[in-house]
């Protein structure tokens, strides 16, 4: 596959910005909410992805120049970041992340009203760290270096938004989802894509070694 392609981009961003891990938290926010209010979280969740993943597309590699850091040495970061992140997920045990009690309609929730709160916690933690984090950002600098270079970056765009409708449309579903994969296939499905992490992180840091092995043979 093209490492510039439509399809590279956004199952490279679908393994690492997936929102699995946003769905125990998200529930147990909405649960016992009226429909209308739900919809309303998801899009602002939703919004706050897209902003950020585009932010970080446009001026991540400005960032970098401005820093003076350069793209092979942000790749070793950004890809042991993604190879710890992959790790993680790898470990992690899916009952502590989704409660299946919070998708349970005989368990009512209490609430204190308090809507700007509760709109708040779309964006923190639902929205970031929990569905797009440090290492979704990292990815996302590095694939608009690589798109930029390559004139690819309307590809990187539309992969961003794919990525968020494809996580508007688990947020709006999340209940059917935990019902029927239940915890054992969110564990198996985390894991999965905790490998794919770890190999795109391991990929990274692939690349920025041999660009600085190039530089010093060249030199």
């Amino acid at each position: 596959m093209d490492h510039t392609s439509f399809q590279h981009y956004l199952f490279g961003l679908l393994a690492i910005g997936n929102n699995v891990s946003a769905l125990g938290v998200f529930l147990s926010h909405t649960k016992g909410l009226p429909q209308e209010k739900v919809r309303r979280i998801i899009l602002i969740t939703s919004g706050a992805c897209l902003g950020m993943l585009l932010m970080f597309m446009l001026v991540g590699p400005a960032i970098l120049d401005f820093f003076g850091i350069s793209i092979s040495s942000f790749q070793i970061a950004g890809g042991l970041l993604l190879g710890g992140v992959g790790l993680d997920m790898m470990k992690t045990r899916q009952t502590d992340d989704v409660d299946l009690k919070a998708v349970d309609p005989s368990r009512a929730l209490q609430r204190s009203g308090d809507d700007a709160h509760l709109y708040a916690s779309a964006v923190v933690p639902i929205a970031i760290p929990l569905t797009v984090g440090a290492g979704t950002f990292s990815a996302v600098i590095l694939f608009a270096d690589l798109a930029e270079r390559s004139g690819a970056s309307i590809n990187l765009f539309a992969a961003i938004v794919a990525l968020v409708l494809v996580n508007h449309l688990v947020f709006n579903f999340s209940v059917r989802i935990v019902r029927y994969a239940g915890e054992v296939g969110l564990s198996v499905f985390t894991k999965i894509m905790g490998l794919f992490t770890l190999a795109i992180g391991v990929e990274f840091i692939v690349r920025g070694l041999s660009t600085i092995y190039r530089q010093l043979h060249s030199g």
